[in-house]
């Protein structure tokens, strides 16, 4: 039998009170009574609805994000900054100034949130922790903050970040294609054709922590876990996402799940003339998406290494799982 919570209580002994004074002092006016105890109840579900009635005891915090700031001021310190939040002191900075003004983390309260460095801080530290050092409480006492504001803190900079999407997310001018085609020309070590594929596809999945208690055989994937099919469509000069399409279930093919991207369902909007995007041998070959030959195997097995398999992170996947270790194991449930 569940517990009974405080305000259930205080509701069951007014009506025990009322019950009793209308036994031993009966109303002479039963409307009167019965309006009476309406307004009651109301008052109570007022405070039912606005009240905390448990008492609240005290929890120290004294985090030690404080130190982040230390460590940017500091070029020798800035690996330091880079281990706490995943991203060099500039790349944070720029990310600052797109999302600070943000009406997400302006309110009418009279209590002021966190500055917003702060709450993007808190963020990205919880972003690149992975197993139990992801614990809400793990990360409240890092940083000094209640769990409840670790979730408040998330939850703003993500709406802030995703109200930049199509900033970024978007086909590219054509003088930005003629920098990535430059760049296609300096890595193969000969200009052709082969300069006019000027975005990378590849599939990912994002695991999830648990099989899903709808359809869980569904997200089964060929590496013996559970998870989502991700298609990412990336720049090779700076690893700039600029296609993506996401919903597939892990069990799906990467030539299914690539369906779902602009590329695929939108050619003309992305390409022009003779224009293609790179894609290993998972992906059907059409129009716009080239797969290698055998004359040219090595030259293109160079562009996938940048696109999926470097050993620094600094490929697309790579680096984003390896700074953001918190997306090896997504904690959603998919229960129907």
């Amino acid at each position: 039998m569940p517990r009974a919570r405080i305000h259930d209580k205080l509701r069951h002994a007014y009506l025990i009170h009322m019950m009793m004074r209308n036994t031993i002092s009966p109303s002479d006016d039963l409307a009167e009574a019965i309006q009476r105890l309406q307004q009651d109840m109301e008052i109570l579900n007022a405070i039912k609805n606005t009240r905390y009635l448990h008492t609240r005891t005290h929890v120290p915090k004294q985090g030690n994000l404080h130190v982040l700031w230390e460590y940017a001021s500091d070029p020798a310190q800035h690996d330091h900054f880079t281990q706490m939040v995943r991203i060099s002191p500039t790349s944070f900075s720029v990310l600052l100034h797109l999302i600070e003004d943000h009406l997400v983390f302006h309110n009418n309260s009279n209590n002021a949130q966190k500055p917003v460095e702060v709450q993007l801080a808190t963020t990205l530290f919880r972003m690149g922790r992975y197993g139990n050092a992801a614990s809400l409480e793990d990360i409240a006492r890092i940083t000094g903050s209640s769990e409840g504001d670790i979730v408040n803190c998330t939850k703003r900079c993500f709406t802030a970040i995703e109200s930049l999407h199509d900033l970024f997310v978007r086909p590219l001018t054509p003088a930005e294609k003629e920098v990535e085609k430059q760049w296609i020309d300096q890595h193969l070590g000969f200009k052709g054709l082969w300069r006019e594929g000027w975005v990378m596809y590849d599939g990912t999945i994002i695991v999830l922590f648990e099989k899903p208690g709808y359809e869980g055989d569904a997200y089964y994937t060929r590496k013996g876990n559970y998870g989502l099919n991700a298609q990412i469509g990336n720049i090779p000069s700076n690893l700039r996402i600029v296609d993506y399409s996401h919903g597939h279930t892990g069990s799906a093919h990467d030539s299914l799940a690539f369906e779902g991207t602009a590329a695929h369902k939108y050619p003309n909007w992305l390409f022009q003339g003779e224009e293609f995007a790179w894609g290993d041998s998972a992906y059907t070959t059409t129009p716009t998406t080239g797969c290698s030959t055998e004359h040219f195997q090595i030259s293109e097995s160079a562009l996938s290494i940048v696109l999926e398999h470097s050993k620094d992170g600094s490929s697309a996947y790579g680096a984003f799982v390896q700074k953001y270790t918190t997306h090896m194991n997504m904690p959603w449930h998919v229960n129907g």
